[in-house]
């Protein structure tokens, strides 16, 4: 008997793949912005680091996050199709 892994399994992990990868460049984007940038020259009254990595950058990645959700992960059906309904023949 041969093992046939399910397409919901295989699209899972791809999704958690591409979760990963998406969340360390939101890290790294944070960390890089975060240290590069100094303390002055204020923005919105807070340092420009704080302004940029905390307020800035996570607004972008929820907008690019939005754009790859709706592009690269597709809506799994969490039912088996393949078998019948309970009661329905």
């Amino acid at each position: 008997m041969k093992f046939v892994e399910d397409p919901r399994i295989k699209e899972g992990r791809k999704s958690l793949a591409l979760a990963w990868i998406y969340f360390f460049i939101y890290l790294t984007a944070i960390l890089v912005l975060s240290y590069t940038l100094g303390i002055k020259p204020y923005l919105w009254g807070f340092p420009r680091w704080v302004a940029v990595g905390n307020i800035m950058v996570p607004i972008i990645f929820v907008i690019m996050l939005i754009f790859v959700v709706e592009k690269f992960i597709p809506d799994i059906p969490l039912t088996d199709d393949d078998k019948n309904p309970a009661g329905k023949e």
